[in-house]
């Protein structure tokens, strides 16, 4: 499931472990990512602008194999929606993400960021710089990171990372040096 929204968190809950239980039912035992509500933002994971908050509903995620990860998304952009290529400032990602990472160490979790960007701005590099070396200073609860887009279906869109006349785009030189197994754009 990608980014449940305009639901009661407490549906969401029973909906993802239906389905965390199903899936274990059937022998796998592979990480099983769980998004939150609200479109799963780190963001907004402690707010309740979409109901109860993830941080309070999610602490109900049942996995019998235990192998789980939260999975959250966050743009830098003012609506945190990823349709502007303007970034807030150049700490919004780590800023925004400071609260989830903790609440993950709060519970013992684990958490992946399964969508993020920053436009091809002079702030918008720094974000990418910023929030980078947030999520290498604290992976001992966040497993890793994709970038939101890649492909040729997005053509010129503003996160876009496919090359352009053989040229890579400018958001990679901020993140090569982030790179590591398991974890990429």
């Amino acid at each position: 499931m990608n980014e449940p929204n305009t639901m009661a968190t407490e549906l969401w809950l029973t909906d993802a472990n239906a389905a965390i239980a199903a899936i274990r039912s059937t022998g796998a035992t592979n990480l099983i990512f769980v998004p939150g509500n609200a479109w799963t933002g780190a963001w907004s994971w402690e707010q309740n602008w979409y109901g109860t908050s993830n941080a309070q509903v999610m602490v109900g995620i049942v996995d019998p194999g235990n192998n789980f990860a939260f999975e959250v998304h966050q743009y830098m952009d003012s609506d945190h929606s990823g349709t502007s290529p303007n970034c807030v400032s150049a700490t919004e990602g780590s800023q925004d993400l400071a609260a989830f990472v903790s609440w993950l160490r709060a519970h013992n979790y684990k958490g992946f960021l399964g969508e993020w960007a920053g436009g091809r701005t002079d702030i918008c590099y720094q974000a990418i710089q910023d929030i980078t070396t947030y999520m290498d200073n604290n992976s001992d609860v966040l497993l890793g990171w994709t970038w939101w887009a890649g492909g040729p279906w997005w053509g010129d869109y503003i996160y876009a990372l496919d090359p352009a006349n053989g040229q890579d785009q400018p958001q990679m030189q901020y993140l090569t040096p982030h790179l590591r197994p398991g974890n990429g754009c």
